[in-house]
């Protein structure tokens, strides 16, 4: 629900943000995605961290986080398909 401009390696959003976008909804499940603009669709440790702390954060509400999809191009990476989420 929210867009979200960052730096050229960087964007910073709360846990909360997500959770309070997903509980306004009455939201059961979050998907959320992500573009790389270098064309590389490889997750970085930062969204694999951010990941597992989103999907953690997001149970005490008793929402689940469905996928991570990460764009690059015309590739998309799923966190989901590689066993993150």
């Amino acid at each position: 629900m929210r867009h979200v401009a960052g730096g050229r390696d960087q964007v910073r959003i709360a846990v909360r943000s997500i959770a309070a976008d997903a509980l306004a909804f009455a939201a059961q499940g979050v998907v959320i995605a992500h573009n790389h603009p270098s064309g590389d669709v490889t997750p970085s440790t930062r969204d694999v961290a951010f990941t597992r702390a989103l999907a953690a954060g997001l149970r005490t509400v008793e929402v689940v986080l469905l996928d991570h999809v990460v764009i690059a191009g015309d590739r998309v990476a799923s966190l989901r398909a590689m066993g993150v989420v």
